[in-house]
């Protein structure tokens, strides 16, 4: 045989043997099952929400009582109707009806926990009012998460609307570019990490550059590992559009040095001492409204650069014993999530072994800085978005975007503002503002209706409610999302966390799970 064609036989062989594994390993991923009757409700050819307090979005206070039209799967009034027999009414009486919430940073399947049902992810995000989530994924689930936003867009599953976003890496310049632009024909709107743990700078400008050029959005994790050859500030200077969590930000705000101080003996692979470094590191930084301070902070602005502070997945290291006890891990923890918390070496991110007060404290005080500088970002005009990367370090879906939204309030944000995060600020990020992120005539209809005053109280959108005063001296659990709406489609919150609550005693029949 020719050698050209023998090469071109071998590559052939190849490809198809790579193709055969992957799509062999992305079988064993589950689906999610199918909508059944019974599972949501509508659209509906007109259904009216009535003697709602209504939040529109973009920093209004609410208004009421007020009344919100919807035909189909769009919204034609926020103020008024005339009623009509074939209505399908909902009365809000005593509710407050908001924007539905915006997940940025999502993995609903990863490494570690590749077997856990998606249906129990996008349940609990539902149930908490969330109906818009951006799948971060690596290049092995795109397929898989392609066909989850299909099947979402056309309702066939009860799921957020799904938006997808890649992992793209590249040995090379030239390879990282055709990556990108096969994930670009895949259907892949944005792209996430992007070589950043290679060190390589010349790829991650060229991933940055491709994403550029085909009108892709990128927000990337970073590591800190490039952080001395490319940090945060550099990225967006090549076209970076946002950042997830917060790596490679401290080293913007260094003065009189250029790298981290580390501790003897310090070992980058060993996560425990890399997240135990990691809370004392913004110490390290200039001071807050310092000249360094306000100039990286007027760089990142005017570039219009997007953070994503996911706050609540770094929240154990600062209170290890109240997060991984959090009350809601013990009816709707899956045991598949639960297995890779529990403390120890198997883990991807089990390092709370040897965890100490003194690294809690440490990271106590990175909070504050932390939060000061992003509030800060909001304060002179930025664009702040609510993710949360559930999934890890004891933070469960649905519920780990209520709990960073309530530490973005302890950050320094007015409640309207936390909801502008998880709301219009995460519908411009994704591309999304003209169908989402407000209530207003001709937008979709993805609404959440809460039992009780979220702008009062941020614990009203925790699924599971809260406790409150009952008039005969007792307390009881109440509030809560009512119902969450997605494209017309009426979902019962209650029914969802119930649904979620079987799932896990089904599940931790099968498996046992020692804390």
């Amino acid at each position: 045989m020719h050698s050209c064609s023998l090469l071109r036989w071998s590559c052939a062989a190849l490809l198809s043997l790579v193709l055969s594994v992957a799509l062999a390993q992305e079988q064993e991923w589950q689906d999610a099952q199918p909508r059944v009757a019974g599972q949501g409700v509508g659209p509906f050819k007109r259904l009216v929400i009535k003697n709602a307090m209504l939040v529109r979005g973009h920093g209004m206070p609410a208004s009421g009582p007020l009344t919100v039209v919807i035909e189909g799967n769009r919204i034609v009034s926020n103020d008024g109707f005339a009623a009509r027999a074939d209505d399908h009414v909902i009365d809000a009486t005593g509710m407050y009806v908001v924007p539905g919430l915006i997940d940025t940073h999502v993995r609903l399947i990863d490494s570690g926990y590749d077997d856990l049902p998606p249906d129990y992810g996008m349940k609990l995000l539902l149930a908490h009012g969330v109906t818009t989530i951006a799948s971060m994924q690596d290049f092995s689930r795109i397929d898989w998460a392609l066909r989850l936003q299909k099947q979402s867009a056309a309702n066939t599953i009860v799921a957020p609307r799904v938006q997808v976003w890649a992992d793209v890496s590249g040995d090379s310049p030239e390879e990282i570019r055709a990556n990108v632009r096969t994930a670009r024909k895949r259907g892949v709107f944005g792209i996430g990490e992007g070589s950043v743990y290679t060190g390589n700078v010349a790829v991650m400008r060229a991933g940055l550059d491709e994403a550029k050029k085909l009108g892709m959005r990128s927000h990337w994790h970073m590591s800190s590992l490039v952080a001395p050859q490319f940090n945060a500030l550099d990225a967006a200077r090549a076209g970076l559009n946002g950042l997830a969590h917060w790596y490679c930000l401290p080293e913007t705000l260094f003065e009189g040095k250029t790298l981290p101080t580390y501790p003897k003996g310090y070992n980058s692979n060993d996560t425990r001492q890399r997240f135990a470094e990691a809370g004392r590191l913004w110490k390290q930084t200039a001071p807050p409204h310092s000249p360094t301070w306000n100039r990286v902070i007027d760089e990142f602005r005017a570039l219009d650069f997007t953070f994503e502070p996911t706050f609540s997945v770094y929240e154990a290291h600062r209170d290890y014993m109240r997060v991984s006890r959090a009350e809601w891990h013990d009816d709707y923890l899956h045991p598949v999530l639960e297995k890779t918390f529990i403390p120890g070496k198997t883990g991807r991110f089990s390092h709370f072994y040897d965890w100490t007060s003194s690294d809690e404290i440490e990271w106590q005080n990175n909070f504050r800085l932390w939060m000061a500088f992003v509030n800060e970002y909001k304060n002179r005009g930025g664009r702040v978005v609510a993710g949360t990367d559930a999934g890890f370090m004891w933070v469960n879906f649905g519920f780990g975007l209520i709990r960073n939204m309530e530490m973005l309030q302890e950050a320094g944000f007015s409640t309207l503002e936390v909801l502008d995060a998880a709301t219009v600020n995460g519908a411009e990020h994704l591309g999304m503002q003209a169908s989402l992120g407000s209530i207003e005539p001709g937008k979709l209809a993805d609404l959440a209706i809460v039992d009780g005053d979220p702008l009062s109280d941020l614990k009203a959108f925790y699924a599971t409610g809260t406790l409150r005063l009952q008039p005969d001296g007792t307390s009881r659990k109440q509030g809560g999302v009512r119902y969450t709406i997605k494209d017309g489609i009426v979902y019962d919150a209650r029914a969802l966390i119930d649904e979620v609550a079987q799932m896990v005693r089904d599940a931790r029949g099968k498996q046992v799970v020692q804390r």
